[in-house]
């Protein structure tokens, strides 16, 4: 199995895009920070539903749901449409994706065939929280260093 030179860590409103600099082992390079910020509205804020009582019965939490996953999948978009220019640049590149559940499987959807042909590992685990030093030490034990 290929080591990755790439990773990929997001939730439904973060995604870094980190590198590795093939000079010096366990540097990476945070080279991208997308956010998306309407993934944590809620409700009206978000422009969804309006303002007042939203709760009627049984019904009253499925738009809301429906338009949580509907922010997710726009923003899954964009991180793909973000990794597939970084990734497709060199032909060696290799990522790993880690990822929060559901999005990391809506991230995988978006993907396009090469972006898959060149991820050499997907985990459902959120490291958006971590800071850059923790991130290359957790990725370097990923990579088995």
């Amino acid at each position: 199995m290929d080591t990755p030179n790439w990773a990929l860590v997001a939730n439904g409103s973060m995604a870094r895009l980190l590198e590795l600099d093939p000079a010096a082992a366990m540097h990476w390079t945070e080279r991208q920070c997308l956010t998306h910020p309407a993934a944590r509205l809620h409700g009206s804020a978000a422009g969804h539903e309006p303002p007042g009582h939203s709760i009627a019965g049984r019904s009253g939490l499925a738009p809301r749901s429906e338009a949580a996953a509907q922010e997710r999948r726009t923003f899954a978009r964009e991180v793909a449409h973000a990794l597939r220019e970084a990734v497709g640049a060199a032909e060696r590149s290799r990522v790993a994706v880690f990822a929060s559940n559901p999005f990391l499987g809506e991230l995988m959807e978006q993907l396009d065939g090469a972006t898959h042909q060149r991820l050499v590992a997907s985990h459902a685990e959120d490291l958006t929280h971590l800071s850059l030093q923790e991130l290359a030490r957790h990725l370097q034990a990923e990579r088995g260093g």
